[in-house]
């Protein structure tokens, strides 16, 4: 190779066009492809539809006025170009922009080929040489009557989740397909609750980027006046709301505190009441902490969750040994809740520790130079160490 042929190959590969979609769920493509940006790349996220949650994106490509076949052709429209205008295309929630994800099945004499055209664009971008990475949320792939059968504490289960019955007798074999049909297409398979390492063959665990964490300047809990609590039950059956109303509730003639449930807010209006917080309460059946733990503890508020242990192996050891969140078990939940309401003298150091954790292993500027090494090189080991630390 010559001189100037190696010089515009790494050119190439230091500036490389990247795609995030079709949607934006919990912030994480937007603050990754931002940290991307941040790096000299081209990094892109185009969703399909917004949310009232109003995340940002670079692209909307339709709205609710839009018809059933408008929204159709401009996400597949999209998906096809896109395939000339970008040399990595990083997908979420187990979709693409003509793969609608685990709710789709092709049926009839016609499933075959439905199932072969909604997968097309990934075998052209793998026919054209892209790079493909699909990063999953949970639910998505999630396998509800197996989760069911392992865990003791989980939110598939009857009377927890309004969708666990048509999860069983329909949504998980979709899923499965997903896992077993569409996965093995994409060049790299990324998953943030660490519970789908035990479905999802050959994925790996990845940390929520979803937080540009010098936007946050801490605010430590106080150690004075009644102490504020903050849940957001954006999905109260998955999250175990009924569970933790029912603790606390049981907790307010030994405790004073105010419990504020933040609800239908918009991300911004979510993120003010937040900061007033002195302690967070996420989520105590999922067996992992969600986007709205890491927003918590990038203010420097101690976080409440259910860590289930089962999981962890798919977890890096050295995340393992840094976690911050205050693990309570969901069969005592009362009484452990009672515990971390006893120790409040050491929120303010809890918070700490928390700051430092998301610093350490949330930051997407960091998570960003290893998700680059990835696309370069699909094939090679994934190795994410704390920031800070030296990778050997």
């Amino acid at each position: 190779m010559h001189d100037s042929d190696a010089h515009r190959s790494l050119h190439s590969l230091s500036k490389m066009k990247i795609l995030h979609g079709p949607f934006n769920i919990g912030n994480q493509p937007w603050s990754l492809s931002r940290a991307e940006r941040r790096r000299g790349n081209t990094s892109d996220l185009v969703i399909r539809s917004g949310t009232w949650f109003r995340y940002p994106a670079d692209k909307v490509l339709y709205d609710d006025t839009a018809t059933d076949f408008q929204k159709v052709a401009r996400s597949a429209w999209f998906g096809l170009s896109a395939l000339l205008r970008y040399d990595v295309l990083h997908y979420y929630f187990g979709t693409t922009f003509l793969y609608p994800g685990y709710a789709f099945e092709g049926i009839g004499r016609m499933g075959p080929l439905l199932n072969r055209l909604v997968t097309i664009d990934l075998q052209l971008a793998k026919g054209l040489g892209k790079k493909r990475f699909m990063t999953l949320q949970g639910c998505d792939a999630r396998l509800a009557g197996e989760g069911n059968r392992r865990n003791a504490w989980t939110m598939c289960a009857s009377g927890r989740c309004s969708a666990y019955e048509t999860c069983v007798t329909s949504l998980d074999a979709r899923r499965s397909r997903l896992i077993d049909r569409v996965l093995p297409l994409f060049d790299r398979v990324f998953y943030l609750n660490p519970e789908l390492g035990h479905v999802v063959p050959g994925g790996q665990f990845l940390p929520y980027a979803n937080v540009e964490i010098g936007h946050f300047t801490p605010q430590y809990p106080r150690a004075e006046g009644r102490p504020r609590i903050v849940h957001a039950p954006s999905d109260p059956s998955i999250k175990g709301t009924q569970m933790i109303l029912d603790a606390l509730e049981r907790l307010k003639s030994r405790f004073d505190f105010e419990l504020i449930l933040v609800e239908k807010k918009t991300h911004e209006e979510a993120m003010a009441i937040y900061r007033s917080a002195d302690l967070a309460i996420d989520q105590v059946l999922a067996g992992w902490y969600g986007g709205f733990a890491v927003e918590m503890m990038a203010m420097g508020k101690p976080v409440v969750g259910y860590i289930r242990e089962s999981d962890l192996q798919f977890v890096p050891q050295a995340m393992r040994d840094d976690l911050a969140i205050l693990n309570v078990d969901p069969g005592r939940l009362t009484e452990d809740l009672a515990a971390i309401l006893e120790r409040r003298a050491e929120w303010t150091e809890l918070g700490k520790r928390a700051r430092r954790y998301v610093e350490r292993w949330h930051d997407p500027d960091h998570i960003a130079g290893a998700m680059i090494e990835a696309y370069r090189s699909p094939d090679s080991k994934f190795v994410l160490a704390p920031a800070g630390a030296e990778v050997e």
